[in-house]
């Protein structure tokens, strides 16, 4: 079976991996960019290690890289965020965030009986009966909840921290979402951790182990521009080549790519369900200083203005140089704007508040400034999961593609839903190859 994988990021090098694992397939990954990795792309300037964005891994232990790790022999190194550094900003007031029991026991965020009520509801989702699991959104779920105003907002701040969105889009999130993300994140012994070396530690093996079979290439810088079917075989033109046949393709990028390869094609209706879908865009600030100015704590999270400031080289020691200190500012934004202009100065006031914050909690960074990178509407999934958006099928009836990334169908958020989407088409491929092997004999 000759398989083509348009995209060259996190889900699309996952199938490859999976598929070059097995002797019984060739294929060609297409990426249009001159490196891979998509938005997991990484890359070094002045010794500070950057990412496109945020790039930590909730519940490493229970996450799909995890099952990677021994299914594919990848080799990293992962180190916990510090719980009981990791804080929140409210009305000027630092308290602990409260991601354990002893830190909801410190917090505070919640008075001494809305503690109670919420380590009840920790313990319900752990329990897998929480009743967000009954109800269409989170705003469902709290409108008819019981509970404190103080609560409902920490359960808006930590959809908020999790999904990357602003507190009205968190309202609008899938309640059997949350309920199963939180279920799986709270019966973690490590709930957030990173990578050490950053994601180009997973991007450059899943690289080398898709090279190690001489019946799969990479051909990066070479988008796909048409896709036609003749005889049962898929005919891929790309920039550079003409007339490519391939037996299956498995498209690894973003819906809105995936409806302008197919305009105008045969296939493009099946598309129309998911061409209203929007994306999930933050403001990402990063910040390189020669030296440590303040370590008061390894993350905070403005309650009031919805931004949080994690402090990268804190747990991932190689994302600066000795002495250096490497932090990530990153806002969640609002995208509901009728003028061009507006949306200019909410960006700009989004901005300043990240400065503002940087300045109240690491005094004198400007004066130790080596890199600065400002990405004022950076992706962070390619689907935002809440009501009104649809994330696509692995399969889709009447479709004869195959379908994995972030904006995919696959368990978890963000870079995870990336990986267990590209895992499964590749399983689903290999049993596919299985069969008509059998058949065969």
């Amino acid at each position: 079976m000759r398989i083509a994988i348009i995209g060259g990021g996190l889900a699309g090098l996952t199938a490859a991996a999976y598929l070059s694992n097995h002797g019984d397939t060739s294929g060609t990954v297409f990426e249009r960019s001159p490196q891979l990795g998509g938005r997991a792309f990484t890359y070094e300037k002045s010794g500070f290690t950057l990412n496109y964005g945020a790039h930590a891994v909730y519940g490493i232990d229970r996450h799909t890289l995890h099952t990677m790790e021994d299914e594919l022999e990848l080799k990293f190194q992962n180190k916990q965020v510090d719980k009981r550094k990791v804080v929140y900003a409210k009305h000027g007031q630092l308290t602990p965030a409260p991601l354990d029991f002893v830190n909801v026991m410190k917090t505070q965020v919640l008075s001494p009986l809305e503690k109670m009520r919420f380590v009840a509801e920790i313990a319900a989702v752990i329990g897998n009966i929480h009743q967000l699991k009954q109800h269409r959104t989170l705003g469902d779920y709290l409108e008819q909840s019981t509970a404190s105003a103080d609560v409902k907002e920490l359960w808006e701040h930590l959809v908020c921290s999790n999904f990357f969105i602003t507190p009205e889009e968190a309202r609008k999130v899938p309640g059997d979402v949350i309920a199963d993300y939180y279920h799986n994140l709270f019966l973690s012994s490590r709930p957030v951790s990173y990578i050490v070396g950053s994601w180009s530690t997973i991007t450059h093996q899943l690289t080398e182990k898709i090279g190690m079979n001489p019946k799969w290439d990479i051909a990066t810088k070479e988008p796909v521009e048409s896709i036609e079917m003749q005889d049962g075989r898929f005919i891929l033109n790309t920039k550079t080549r003409q007339q490519l046949e391939f037996d299956q393709v498995v498209f690894a990028m973003p819906v809105q790519q995936i409806n302008k390869l197919l305009e105008g094609s045969a296939w493009s209706d099946f598309m129309t369900p998911y061409q209203d879908n929007t994306a999930t865009e933050v403001l990402v600030y990063d910040i390189g200083l020669s030296k440590v100015v303040a370590r008061p704590f390894h993350y905070i999270s403005d309650m009031d203005r919805k931004i949080f400031v994690s402090d990268v080289s804190a747990t991932d020691y190689t994302a600066a140089p000795v002495h250096g200190q490497l932090l990530q500012g990153i806002a969640y934004l609002n995208d509901d704007f009728k003028e061009e202009q507006e949306k200019k100065e909410y960006l700009e006031q989004k901005t300043k508040q990240m400065e503002s914050l940087f300045d109240t909690y690491y005094p004198g960074w400007r004066d130790c400034l080596e890199v600065k990178r400002v990405s004022k509407k950076a992706m962070v999934a390619s689907v935002k999961n809440v009501s009104g958006n649809k994330l696509l099928p692995n399969r889709m009836e009447g479709l004869p593609f195959y379908f994995c990334g972030d904006g995919c169908v696959g368990k978890g958020e963000l870079a995870e839903r990336a990986f267990s989407s590209g895992r499964t088409v590749a399983q689903m491929l290999l049993e596919e190859t299985a069969d008509t092997k059998a058949l065969a004999y």
